[in-house]
Order: structure tokens, then sequence, then C-alpha cells
């Protein structure tokens, strides 16, 4: 079973609003795709992500200090391509001002954003 992993950097609070909004996601999408969401935290930091938090303002932003945490989605079944999935799904760790004109699921954006925590994607075949 196919695997999309979003290594983040975030505090609890920031954790839990965003693995929130990942299971919303998923419940709505119950049409196109089966999947199911895991949140990790006992992995290691990653240094790239620590150094995003640090020279891109997020330290700035809070006074709790963020933790790596894994956002492992198993993918049972998706009538589409799981990279193109992971791209739909990474939409979910990204903030805009201006909200689409479209759905989620838009190919083209008003508005490209800001990642909500430092984020990386990782897709398992």
């Amino acid at each position: 079973m196919p695997q999309i992993v979003f290594s983040i950097l975030a505090t609890p609070e920031q954790r839990s609003e965003i693995s929130e909004d990942f299971r919303q996601l998923l419940a709505v999408n119950t049409d196109v795709l089966t999947a199911h969401l895991d949140v990790r935290t006992d992995i290691a930091t990653d240094p790239s992500l620590e150094e995003v938090w640090k020279d891109h303002g997020f330290v700035d932003l809070t006074q709790d200090a963020p933790e790596p945490a894994a956002l492992v989605i198993d993918v049972k079944e998706h009538k589409g391509s799981i990279s193109g999935l992971s791209m739909r799904l990474s939409e979910v760790l990204t903030e805009r001002e201006k909200q689409p004109s479209e759905a989620l699921y838009q190919e083209i954006l008003d508005d490209p954003g800001k990642p909500r925590v430092p984020w990386h994607v990782d897709v398992r075949p």
C-alpha cells in the first residue's frame, strides 16, 4: 500500500491542528480516496527543518518549542497518481491570504501561499 509521509517541525498545538485538518480532508474525499492517517512523534529531528524554523521566522511566531513529527498517510485506494495526491494534500500545510477561487483540488492557485510549518514530503509506492 502506498504511503505519503509528511515530515514536519511544529509545536504540539500546530501538530494537533494540522492532523485534524488532514483527517477532515480525508473524511470528505472518501468518494475518490480511501486512506488512514497515523501521527508519529517518535522520529529524529531533521536538521533541515530546524534550519527553516530558525531562518524563516517560525521561531518568532511562538514561545513553544517545536517537535518533529511524521504524518503518515496509508493510501488504500485512490483514483489518480500518488504523487499528484501528495501535491494536493500538501495544501493542508499551506496558508493563503487570499483563498483560491476554486476548491482545494484546483490546478492553478491564485495565491502561492506560505508554509504553516517547516515540512517535506516522501512518497513511498
